[in-house]
């Protein structure tokens, strides 16, 4: 477990906490890791492949097997199994690619505080103004 990074971590616990379950969806899993670490950002975000196939090797080593199927909308399916099973290359190609877009959970998020929003700056300054003035003296 130490050779895992933070979020690597988070998603072992979890999915020592879920091994009663047979099938799982990724957002489950994530589900589970925002309940344990008490964050209350990124409500739909989603794990990271390689998180995931780093924690898988970690579990095959402990002789729990699960397989990884990634269905037509990107989404991860994840399935207990008496073997080693890999994840198709044209599969784990357009997931990927579809991670460019996605919200992902990092170990980032772990480290900062759960209740802490980022603050946003206005972009624009409202300001009234009277139609009937002088608009050349206005700064």
């Amino acid at each position: 477990m130490s050779s895992l990074t933070p979020i690597q971590n988070e998603i072992l616990k979890a999915f020592l906490m879920m091994e009663n379950k047979s099938t799982f969806s990724e957002f489950i899993l994530a589900k589970k890791i925002r309940e344990n670490t008490k964050l209350d950002t990124k409500k739909k975000a989603g794990i990271a492949l390689q998180d995931l196939l780093a924690v898988l090797d970690e579990l095959n080593g402990k002789n729990k097997f699960y397989s990884v199927h990634v269905n037509s909308v990107n989404e991860i399916l994840i399935r207990k199994d008496e073997e080693i099973s890999e994840i198709q290359l044209e599969a784990k190609r357009r997931r990927q690619a579809s991670e460019k877009s996605m919200s992902i959970l990092t170990s980032g998020d772990l480290n900062s505080s759960g209740s802490r929003k980022a603050k946003t700056k206005k972009r624009t300054e409202s300001r009234k103004i009277n139609i009937y003035s002088d608009f050349e003296n206005m700064d």
